[in-house]
Formats: C-alpha cells, structure tokens, sequence
C-alpha cells in the first residue's frame, strides 16, 4: 500500500477558482437570506431553497475544484453516489440553517442551533466528497477534523449573521463592503476545507478497488459537472440580482413616495415586524430622523397590545402626544401584510378641545359663560328643580380700566373669579355672563342659602386688591331672583335678577337685593335714566345751581359750589343721586364733569366783582385719573380766561388714596397751577392720615354724615372734635358741609370750624341769584 499527502503539488489556478467560487457563493447567500427574510409562505421557502442552494452548491463546487486542483500520483475516479450525497449534504445543511434561523421567534439558541445544522452539513459533504475518492484509503487526524468541523460552524453563522442581523440585512448598504463581508466568509469556507484536507491522510490500495466504471466518475466528467454546479450558482446569483434591481427601483419609486408624504407611513410583516417606514413615522413616533437604528423595530407598544388585530382608526397616546392611526391589510401574491398611517393630530385636537372650551367658558377666568349657563339652567329647569339666581355686578371696573388700565382691571376680575368661586358648591354654578357681571346659580336644597351665598359674595369683597401696587376696594351689588316664585322661564330669571342688583346700586352699591315687583318700577326708570343721559348734554338739560360756602366766624361768604341739575322733559327734575352713579357706570361722567367745569368757569368770568369768591367744582374720581386731565384743565382755563387761584377742585377721599404716587404728583402741579384743593366726604372711606400730611390739601371737608346726629350726642361730638382737630394741626381750614339748624353752626364755630355749608346758611341758588350773594360777600353777613 503506497502512502502520499495531500498537501501539496496542487494546480494554483483551479485553487484561486475555488476560491472564487466561494466569494460568489458567500455574496450571493448573503443576497438571498436578506430575501428570506422579508418574504413569507410560499415565495419565502422559494428563496430559503434558492439560498440555501446558493451556498451549498457553491461549497460543494469549490471543495471539488479544490480536490481537482491537486495532481495525485496515480489515477483516481470519484465513486458518483458519494458524489451527489455530499451534494445532499451541503444543500440540506445550508437550507436548514437558513430554515430554522428565519423563524419566528428570534432566539440565541435558535441562532447557535442553525449555526450548527449549517456547518455540519458542509462538513458531512466535506468528508463525504472525500470518500467519493477511489481507490484510496483514508485516514484522518482527529484534531485537524475536530478544528474544521468548528471552522465550518463558526463560518455558518457568520454567514447567518451576515444575511439576517447584520446592518445589510436591514437595509441596503454599500456593494463594497458587502464583497468584504463574502471575501471574509471565503476565507472561512476555505479554511475549514484546507483544514480538512490537513486532517487527512490517503494510501492507494488498488486491491479496493471496484472496477465497475459505471460508479465511477472520470476527473475530467467530474469537472464538467462542477462546472455545472457552479453556472448554476451564477445563474440563480445574476438572476437574483437582476431582480434585486426590478426591485429596488420599484422600491425606490415607493419610497420617494413614501418618504415625501407628511404622515407617518409602515409597511409591516404579520407579526408587526417593520418592513419600511418614512421619515415621518420616526419623526412622529420616535422624534428621530436615524431610520438605521430603528430598521427592524416592532410595533409593539404599551398601549398597542391589541395592534395587530385591530382594522380601523383609532388614536394612541405618546407622552403628550396624540396621535390618529390607521390600518389596511395587504394581501394577495402570498403576502399578507399591513399598511399603517400615523399621523400627529396633537395640535388638531387641542385645538379642538380649545374652540370647544371657549364655546362653553370665558377666556380670561376660565369660569363658564352665558352660553353654558343658559343650557344649565334649562337642564335645571326640565328636571323642575327649584333655583335661585344671583347675579352679581362689580362696581369699580371701569374706574380700574381707566385708572390703571385694561390688564389691571383683567387682573381685578381673575381675582374676583378666584374669591367667588371659593364661597361656591360643588353643586352650584358660577358664571361670567359680561364685562364686569357674574352669575351664581344654587338650586335644591341650596336654594335656602341664596341671602347667606349672596352676602358671602359682597362680604368677599371687602378686602382691597392690590393691583399694579395700587390698593383697590372693588365692591359687588347683588340681585337674587328665584325660580318658580318670582320667574317662569330662564330670560325671566335672569333679568329679574339683574334687575335687583341695579337696585342694590340704586340703594347705594355693596350690597343685596331680592327681587319684588316695586323693584321692576324703579328698574324702568334706571334704564329711562341710563338712555337719556347720553342726549342730556346735546339738549342743553343741564343747569348748575350754586350753595355758599360761609366763613364760621365773620359769616361772609367765601366761596360757592357749583352742583349739576338735570331737568328733563319727561322724567322732571331727575337727582344727582340718581343719575351721577348711573353716569359713572355707563362711562358718562367725564363728559359731565368736563361740562360743569366749563360752564362753572365761564360763569365766574362773568360776574361781577368776582375776586371776592371762589368757585368749587366737584371732579370724579375716573376724571381726575385720566392721563390727559391737567392738559385738558389747563387748556380750559385759557379758553374761559379763568383766573385758576380762584378755582376749587373738590376730589373725594377715595379717589385722592386710591393712587397714592400718581394721586401726589397731580396735586402738586394743581397747586402750581394756583389751584385749591379740598377734600371731600372726608372720613366716609378709608382714611389715611398719612396721605393727608403728604398730599398738598387745602380744605379738608366733613361729610354730613357726622352732623346729622352731631348734637347731644357726645360720641358724634368728640368724632368731629378731633376731626377738626386733624385738620388744623394739618395746617388745613376745616369745612362741614349738611349744616341745617342754627344750634349745629354754634357748636361748630365754638369748635373752631372754619367754613360752614348747608341749608342753615343758603340752598343751592339758581344762576340769576348769584350775583346778590357776591354782592353780600363784599358788604354784608348772613
């Protein structure tokens, strides 16, 4: 028996093809797992064969042109049976690993079994094809054996790895480095073959021999049918890749499409695999624009459990997100997968949400509005619940929008908002229903609290707000109406509600009325009161009457006061209680109080010997606020040739203290004006004595609430003792207005009163009068 090696003496040329062959193989299995992959039922097997057949063709073919390439000493045959059952062998093995690697679930196990059914099968052929090898005897070195039989594993899965976890596998990467990903599997295949062939050792025993030539394969046949083999593998490799190419462009066309579509757009497997997904789904689901990390994500998600049995719309929460899904099934051509379109609606149903809240609630206190209330109280009343309705009207609104303008007055009304809904049930209903109205809607049991609620909602308010560091009372008038004892229907409930509270402002503003039909009455003439003001001035139904101011001591006059008459052809002669409010509510007074400043001064111009007197003019708190109120005094005063150090301006105590700062540098520039400034009402609101020493006052003026009851009661005495007290250690005169009897005016000049008015000394005189009282102030006492 001669014995030789394997090792060398072999044909170079016929081993860089094997090796070649190899590279081909490996490129085109790596091709065709990645279409294993994404394929499914039948044409899924057709390329699992199809790869599978690649490769282990392809390895059978390079092992026996590597064993073609080497010269053997003595003529050999290749037994045919051996022959194709290492055929079997590789093909099997490779058909099974990509088989058991392509199933669901993915699985390391399942990874490391392929891996090993692979590599074994190529190296049964391997061992197999070595025994096709006639008339030889084979022995082999076990470790060498033990070392390509791992070879042969390792490289199975790197070839798996490769075709169904790799980057590639996810998406199209570069040919270049998919040829470095086959040389290196090459080299693999090659080692584990030449490891093999290491491993053996052969002796020719010609005694074996068959010599039957029908089960023979001549080298020569055997090399065509390797030859064969591997046009095969070149067939099924460019045939792949000519589809690969009808099927990228066609996916190139789909995925422009795809990609320039604003909502998100997923292909899927059955499963929930991805098998493409726009830029936009990542923008959407992911806020990441790196689709290579997310290639092979699931759509599984926490709140998704159910996604794959879902058929129609529906809408998924991310975070703060919302976003609207829908699904279609795609199938036919042995798919069955699904088409999903995410779209962002976050901003839609916002939006939404938002137009839907602004039909039922006010913007900027967030309660409910007239709309919203209206349906409640219809849904109150058709279930026939007793209600009482409350509504409520702030009284300084205005003042705080001129005063220190519209975002102060919106921040008094978050505030009132915020109080009034502290003073509520869970059961009741409070609503902004207008610019400066609420609305409070008790109903059941509740109902027997309307007087106790409605108090608590005036009584909330007695707490100045500070706003724009300007402290601010903001009273509230209430008017409670009740349903079915006074209204019917909701119109009526409400407007007998707002009728009470115009009669609470009547009565004096800050408190509650319920309503009653004597109240209808006197609401009538309100509103008659309200219309007619606005054409009052236009008619000329205007006229100032004039009250002296007497010196307490000498008893001569000093000065007059010019009050504003409203004489109107139906109404008669309509009070200064009645229409002043009305006219500072509706935002008449400026015109008003620029009307009696005018015609005052024109008057005084007028009369005779008028340097004896001085004219006093009342100024609302909302004119004396007013940015332009100086320019427009000053430009008066030109106009009506008024000498100013004979003009009073009689400002109200609320007024002077609302405002501290701005409140000071006016009153300075009226006294550089030369213009006289007194006090009025004093000790009516809340007073402040540390104003009255900063603010350049003149006169400080008692209101006739304290003169009322003045005598004999020695409280109220010892109130305007030291009132008149204040006033001169202030260094100011002290004027007590409402004095009507001659024991009132002894007590006061005793007191050291300093200018006495009221009825006791003159009433209010009509314009023809005046010029008698001026001519008495020069000559004559009371």
């Amino acid at each position: 028996m001669d014995h030789f090696s394997l090792h060398n003496d072999h044909n170079m040329s016929l081993v860089i093809l094997s090796y070649v062959i190899a590279t081909v193989s490996a490129y085109a299995s790596i091709d065709l797992a990645k279409r294993v992959k994404f394929s499914h039922n039948s044409l899924k097997t057709i390329w699992l064969v199809s790869g599978g057949a690649v490769l282990g063709i392809g390895i059978w073919s390079m092992h026996f042109i590597a064993m073609l390439a080497y010269h053997f000493p003595v003529a050999i045959y290749y037994d045919k049976y051996y022959v194709f059952l290492s055929i079997l062998f590789a093909t099997a093995g490779c058909i099974s690993g990509f088989f058991i690697v392509s199933s669901k679930p993915f699985t390391l196990f399942r990874f490391i079994f392929s891996g090993a059914v692979m590599g074994c099968g190529i190296a049964a052929m391997h061992y197999v094809g070595m025994e096709a090898v006639k008339p030889v005897t084979i022995t082999y070195d076990t470790p060498l054996i033990i070392l390509s039989v791992f070879i042969a594993i390792l490289a199975s899965m790197v070839a798996l790895w490769l075709g169904f976890f790799s980057p590639f596998s996810k998406g199209a990467i570069d040919w270049r480095l998919k040829v470095l990903f086959s040389i290196i599997m090459a080299f693999a295949i090659a080692g584990m073959h030449y490891t093999g062939m290491a491993a053996t050792h052969i002796s020719y025993n010609s005694i074996m021999f068959d010599s039957n030539q029908a089960t023979m394969f001549d080298p020569s046949l055997l090399a065509w049918i390797v030859v064969g083999g591997t046009l095969l593998i070149f067939i099924i490799f460019f045939f792949s890749i000519s589809f690969d190419k009808m099927a990228n462009k066609h996916k190139l066309v789909q995925g422009k499409i795809l990609d320039s579509a604003e909502d998100g757009i997923v292909v899927t497997d059955e499963f929930g695999g991805i098998l493409h997904a726009n830029p936009a789904f990542y923008r959407i689901m992911i806020k990441n624009n790196n689709n290579s990390k997310f290639q092979y994500l699931h759509l599984y998600h926490p709140t998704l459990s159910e996604i794959t049995t879902l058929n129609h719309e529906y809408q998924i929460q991310k975070e703060t997100a919302i976003i609207e899904v829908k699904k279609h099934s795609i199938n036919g051509e042995a798919l069955k997968n699904f088409l999903w379109f995410f779209r962002d609606i976050t901003e839609k149903i916002n939006a939404e949400k938002n137009i839907e809240f602004l039909a039922y609630n006010d913007s900027l206190t967030q309660l409910p509005n007239r709309y919203k209330l209206e349906i409640e109280l219809n849904r109150r009343i058709q279930a026939q619940h007793r209600i009482a309705c409350i509504f409520l009207d702030l009284d300084r609104l205005k003042f705080t929008n001129d005063t220190l303008g519209h975002k102060a007055g919106d921040a008094l009304l978050r505030c009132v908002a915020d109080r009034l809904s502290k003073i509520i049930e869970d059961t009741d209903l409070l609503a902004r229903v207008g610019g400066d109205e609420f609305i409070i809607l008790l109903s059941g049991e509740r109902v027997k609290n309307v007087n106790k609620v409605a108090n608590k909602c005036v009584e909330a308010m007695d707490i100045p707000v500070t706003i724009s560091g300007s402290s601010i009372r903001a009273t509230i008038s209430a008017g409670v109406s009740l349903y079915p004892d006074n209204a019917a229907t909701v119109d009526e409930l409400i407007s007998f509600a707002d009728l009470a509270m115009y009669e609470s402002k009547r009565k004096g503003k800050n408190q509650v009325t319920v309503f009653n039909t004597l109240i209808n009455e006197k609401v009538k003439r309100t509103l008659l009161i309200e219309k007619e003001l606005n054409t009052a001035i236009k008619n000329n139904e205007f006229h100032l009457l004039y009250q002296p101011k007497v010196c307490a001591t000498s008893e001569r006059i000093m000065g007059v006061e010019a009050l504003i008459r409203w004489k109107h052809p139906i109404l008669g002669e309509v009070s200064p209680v009645e229409f002043i409010p009305i006219s500072e509510e509706k935002g008449l007074i400026s015109d008003i109080t620029d009307w009696v400043l005018e015609e005052a001064c024109r008057q005084w111009t007028k009369w005779e010997d008028n340097n004896y007197i001085k004219v006093a003019v009342n100024i609302s708190p909302l004119q004396f606020a007013k940015e332009d109120f100086l320019e427009k005094l000053e430009s008066l005063i030109k106009r009506t040739n008024m000498n100013p150090n004979f003009l009073e301006l009689e400002i109200t105590e609320s007024s002077s203290l609302a405002f501290e700062k701005q409140t000071k540098e006016r009153l300075n520039q009226l006294k550089k004006m030369g213009i006289s400034i007194s006090l009025d009402d004093f000790g009516s609101g809340y007073s402040s004595f540390r104003h009255l020493k900063e603010f350049p006052i003149e006169v400080l003026k008692i209101d006739k609430s304290f003169i009322d009851k003045l005598i004999g009661n020695k409280g109220q005495e010892s109130i305007v003792r030291s009132m008149i007290q204040l006033g001169h250690n202030l260094n100011m005169k002290v004027l007590v207005e409402g004095v009507e009897t001659k024991i009132q005016a002894d007590w006061l000049k005793k007191e050291g009163c300093d200018i006495i008015q009221g009825f006791y000394y003159s009433k209010p005189v009509q314009l023809k009068n005046i010029q008698g009282l001026i001519d008495r102030a020069k000559k004559e006492v009371f």
